[in-house]
């Protein structure tokens, strides 16, 4: 029965019919055990190292799209399962991806004050999954909508320094995510953040509040109802959700 819908699956879909004949190996065994082949693959990523992160990213970005579509085409994972593998492969593409930039800016002394130990929580960087990411719904073709903060209050009297090199890790994890080299993780988008066509691709999380409270608009509103912390400093992020409740759930709404 296995080998009769992979049989079909590779006849209507040239894509992962490329992806069975290059991970054959790999996948002899996970269709036996598909949860903890998802575990693994996501267990080899989270231990790569810097230099071989890009490259990890992409495979496990392969074996998952293939896991989930040889389950979902199966009838063996329901479609909660499905969206789910694929948003936490991006939640920890997103993190390792971070926190490795971050690292490499601390290493090189670009981020004041900061030291090794600040690097597992990104030095008060965090990425905000927003849109179908954030409710734990990705497709197979999804682009990650993604908000870029930084907890300034971690960086008195030196925040412009900080944020010149929170914006270079917001870029670099961007680039590691999207471009094409042998294949692509997730296309990402960065324009969902306040006033996307003036500001930089990361803010500090004072100035964003001050822009919601200014300027924000109803759709602003209704994106943030779907968002969530998945990268960096997760506990800075649920403490900038919380700041913005007032904003997303005005007080007039029962």
């Amino acid at each position: 029965e296995v080998m009769d819908l992979m049989a079909a699956t590779a006849a209507c879909s040239p894509y992962l019919r490329d992806l069975m004949l290059r991970e054959r190996d790999w996948l002899r065994a996970a269709v036996e055990a598909p949860e903890a082949a998802l575990e693994a693959t996501l267990a080899v990523a989270k231990g790569a190292s810097a230099e071989a992160l890009p490259l990890a990213l992409r495979q496990a970005k392969r074996r998952v799209a293939l896991l989930a579509a040889l389950c979902d085409l199966g009838g063996v994972w329901r479609l909660d399962q499905v969206t789910g593998a694929l948003t936490r492969l991006a939640d920890a593409a997103v993190h390792l991806s971070l926190t490795t930039l971050v690292a490499e800016e601390i290493r090189r002394g670009k981020l004041p004050g900061a030291t090794a130990d600040d690097a597992a929580s990104a030095g008060g960087m965090v990425a905000l999954a927003m849109g179908k990411m954030g409710a734990g719904e990705l497709n197979y073709s999804s682009d990650i909508d993604l908000i870029c903060l930084f907890d300034e209050t971690r960086y008195p009297g030196e925040e412009q320094e900080a944020r010149a090199s929170f914006i270079k890790v917001t870029r670099r994890m961007a680039s590691m995510l999207s471009d094409v080299t042998d294949g692509y993780v997730f296309r990402s988008d960065l324009r969902l953040r306040p006033d996307a066509s003036v500001t930089p691709v990361c803010l500090s999380m004072a100035a964003a509040e001050s822009y919601y409270e200014a300027e924000g608009r109803t759709w602003e509103r209704a994106a943030w109802i779907k968002a969530r912390p998945c990268g960096g400093d997760l506990a800075a992020g649920e403490r900038f959700l919380k700041t913005l409740t007032p904003f997303v759930w005005r007080k007039h709404l029962d």
